[in-house]
């Protein structure tokens, strides 16, 4: 499988919404259980790029199946922090998109000037959990019941990556 990873174009936008629309419907890794509208997402994408954030994708015969990227905050004392988004289409699920998706985010944000990498995870996506701990991402603290879906509540586990 030849799958390309490169930084985010503004061309692809709408296969960024489309992927990020198929992993929030599955209602299992994500809190939002839809993608934001195309225009929200074009805006989304076109100041990722105009502040040069780290925003990559991944493509499979130029379609868009994943995608990863660390956003910081819009706060001053968060400014030196940024937040982990990523997912990969189920069907290249287990295939190292998203290893080779955190490789390429993960490196990006440090050479950007981030100090503080951190994110979310659900407790019970396990195969998340392993691929964070690989890149250094350590465990510091859960946030109980922090997602109620289907009757379901899921721990929510914080974790982060200082860069020294």
């Amino acid at each position: 499988m030849k799958v390309e990873i490169r930084a985010i174009q503004h061309q692809d936008a709408a296969g960024f919404c489309a992927v990020l629309d198929a992993v929030a419907k599955e209602r299992k890794f994500l809190l939002t259980l839809a993608a934001p509208p195309v225009d929200r997402i074009q805006k989304f994408v076109d100041n990722n790029i105009a502040k040069k954030y780290p925003q990559f994708v991944a493509l499979y015969d130029s379609q868009v199946i994943g995608w990863a990227d660390f956003i910081p905050s819009e706060n001053p004392g968060l400014k030196h922090s940024a937040q982990l988004g990523m997912g990969v289409i189920k069907q290249h699920r287990g295939t190292g998109v998203g290893k080779l998706l955190l490789g390429k985010v993960t490196q990006a944000a440090i050479d950007y000037g981030f100090s503080r990498l951190e994110l979310e995870v659900f407790a019970n996506n396990s195969a998340a959990i392993g691929l964070y701990k690989k890149f250094g991402f350590t465990h510091e603290g859960t946030k109980r019941n922090a997602r109620h879906i289907d009757g379901v509540y899921i721990d929510s586990l914080v974790m982060a990556k200082i860069i020294s």
